[in-house]
C-alpha cells in the first residue's frame, strides 16, 4: 500500500504568518514540518511507500524531505506538477505513473494533521469490507475549526450525495483523507476533459457512480492547516492530546499544565526524549543530595527539585509522542531511571533525617524501608494490574491515588513543612495499602466463574 501526499500548493494564506520564507509543506508545527507530520502519521499506520507530489518551490521541498528521511527506512518517490496552480485534482493525476497499474492507494494532504489511529481504522475498514469503492473520511460540521473554507458533503442514509464548498444543506465535512481505487484517475481524466481540475469534481463523479463511501471519524483529532489561526488551533489541540487517561491527580491538575508549556518550547530543539529522561534523573539525584544534608533549608530545595523532576519526567514522553519518537527501549530506560530516582530520594531523606536526629534511627530506617518498598511495588504492579482489568469484565475499583506524581508531590510538601518522618510514614502506609488492595482485587477476578463457550 502506497500513500500519495499532495504537497504542491503555495499556501498563500498560511504564509502570511511568521514563516513567510518557507513553502507551505515546510511550515513547522511542534518540532516537525507539515510534510514530515503527514509522512510519519502514515508510517505509524503501517505505510512505508510514498509518492509525494510537489510543485511550488519543489526543489526546496524535495531536498528537505530527502535529508530528513534518508535514514527512516521509507521508500519515497517525488512527482512534480509544474501546473500546480490549476487545481489539486491535477496533482493527484500526476501521481498515477508512480503507482502500479490498478493499485489502490491512500491519498493525503500535506497540510492536514491527524491522529494516526484514523488511518489505521480506515485501512482496517477497507480490508474488512473489500467493497471495491473509494472511501473518504468525514467529520461532523460542529467539529471543524474553519467551517467556511471546508468542503461540505450532503449525506442521505449515511451515503454521500453531493460534495462541494458551496453546498448549503450539508451533513458532514471532507477531512482530506481518502482510500482510493484506480477509478479515481478515470474520474479525474473525465473531469479535466471538461476543464475541471479540482479533486472534489472527480469525487462528485465517484458519488454519482456509487463508487464512494464515507468513514465518519467524529471524535478524533484532525485539522486542515490553511491559516496562522488554524496552525495555532492545531498546536493547542495537539498539546491537549498529550494528557493521558492514566494521569494521576497531580499530573492532571499541576504537572501537565507546566510540562506542556515546557514541551512546546523544547520540541523545537534537538533534545531527544532520552536526553530529557536523563535530565529528569539528574534533577532527582540533585534532590537526593540536598535531602542528605538534613537541614530544613536544604529540604525545601530538595523538595522543589523532586517536584521539578516529576514535571520534567512528563516532557520526555510528550516530546516522543509529538515527534513520533516513542520506542519500547525509551519507555524501558525511563521506567528504570524513575525507580533509581525514587530510591535515591527516599534514601537521601532517610540518611539525612538519621544524621540530624540519630536518636530514633531505628524508626526512620523501618518507616523509610517500607516507603521504599511500597514505592517500588506500586510501580511494579501498575502495568500488570491495568492489563488484567483492561481484559476483564469487572473493573479494578477506585484505588488510592498514589502514583509517582502523587508520591513526589507528597515528598515536596513534607520537605517544605519539615515533616520528613510523617511524610515517609504516609508514603509507607498509602503505597503498601494500595498494593494489598490490588492483590485482593485481582484475587476476586480469578474467583469469577468462567462461562463455557456456547
Amino acid at each position: 500500500m502506497k500513500a500519495v501526499i499532495l504537497a504542491a500548493g503555495k499556501g498563500e494564506r498560511l504564509s502570511q504568518g511568521k514563516d513567510k520564507s518557507k513553502p507551505k509543506p515546510l511550515i513547522p508545527l511542534l518540532g516537525l514540518s507539515l510534510i514530515e507530520r503527514a509522512i510519519l502519521s502514515a508510517k505509524e499506520s503501517g505505510i512505508y511507500d510514498f509518492v509525494i507530489v510537489v510543485g511550488y518551490r519543489s526543489e526546496e521541498v524535495v531536498k528537505y524531505v530527502e535529508e530528513k528521511q534518508k535514514r527512516s527506512g521509507l521508500n519515497i518517490d517525488f512527482v512534480e506538477n509544474a501546473e500546480w496552480e490549476k487545481g489539486n485534482g491535477l496533482s493527484v493525476l500526476k501521481a498515477r505513473d508512480a503507482l502500479q497499474e490498478q493499485e489502490d492507494f491512500v491519498l493525503l494532504m500535506c497540510d492536514h494533521v491527524f491522529d494516526s489511529s484514523i488511518l489505521k481504522e480506515l485501512l482496517a475498514k477497507v480490508m474488512l469490507n473489500k467493497g471495491g469503492k473509494s472511501v473518504l473520511c468525514v467529520d461532523k460540521p460542529e467539529n471543524v475549526f474553519d467551517l467556511d473554507d471546508a468542503t461540505k458533503i450532503l449525506l442521505e442514509r449515511n451515503k454521500p450525495k453531493a460534495i462541494g464548498k458551496g453546498i448549503e444543506n450539508y451533513d458532514a465535512v471532507d477531512c482530506g483523507m481518502f482510500y482510493c481505487t484506480p477509478a479515481m484517475f478515470n474520474m479525474l481524466e473525465e473531469e479535466m476533459g471538461k476543464g475541471k481540475y479540482e479533486l472534489s469534481d472527480a469525487v462528485q463523479c465517484l458519488i454519482e457512480c456509487d463508487k464512494l463511501e464515507v468513514f465518519d471519524i467524529s471524535g478524533r483529532f484532525w485539522c486542515d492547516i490553511d491559516t496562522p489561526d488554524s496552525l495555532e488551533y492545531a498546536k493547542n489541540k495537539m498539546l491537549k492530546s498529550l494528557e493521558k487517561p492514566t494521569d494521576g491527580i497531580i499530573s492532571k491538575c499541576i504537572n501537565r499544565k507546566i510540562s506542556k508549556r515546557i514541551t512546546a518550547k523544547i520540541v523545537n530543539t534537538n533534545l531527544t526524549p532520552t536526553q530529557i529522561t536523563i535530565m529528569s534523573f539528574i534533577i532527582a539525584l540533585a534532590s537526593a543530595a540536598f535531602f542528605l544534608l538534613g537541614e530544613h533549608k536544604y529540604l525545601i530545595i530538595g523538595g522543589l527539585l523532586a517536584q521539578a523532576s516529576s514535571i520534567i519526567d512528563g516532557c520526555d514522553g510528550e516530546v516522543a509522542r509529538l515527534k513520533f519518537l516513542t520506542t519500547d527501549y525509551g519507555a524501558f530506560v525511563d521506567s528504570i531511571l524513575d525507580r533509581y530516582a525514587d530510591g535515591t530520594m527516599i534514601l537521601g531523606l532517610i540518611i539525612g533525617y538519621w544524621m540530624l536526629y540519630g536518636g530514633i534511627s531505628v524508626w526512620i530506617i523501618i518507616i523509610g524501608l517500607f516507603a521504599l518498598i511500597g514505592s517500588f511495588m506500586i510501580s511494579y504492579t501498575n502495568s500488570r494490574f491495568e492489563n488484567i482489568f483492561e481484559n476483564s469484565v469487572k473493573g479494578g475499583g477506585r484505588g488510592i491515588p498514589i502514583r509517582r506524581d502523587m508520591r513526589l508531590f507528597i515528598i515536596m510538601i513534607g520537605a517544605i513543612l519539615n515533616q520528613v518522618l510523617v511524610m515517609l510514614l504516609l508514603l509507607a502506609i498509602l503505597t503498601n495499602l494500595e498494593v494489598v488492595r490490588r492483590v485482593f482485587s485481582i484475587r476476586r477476578i480469578f474467583k469469577l466463574p468462567t462461562v463455557p463457550p456456547t
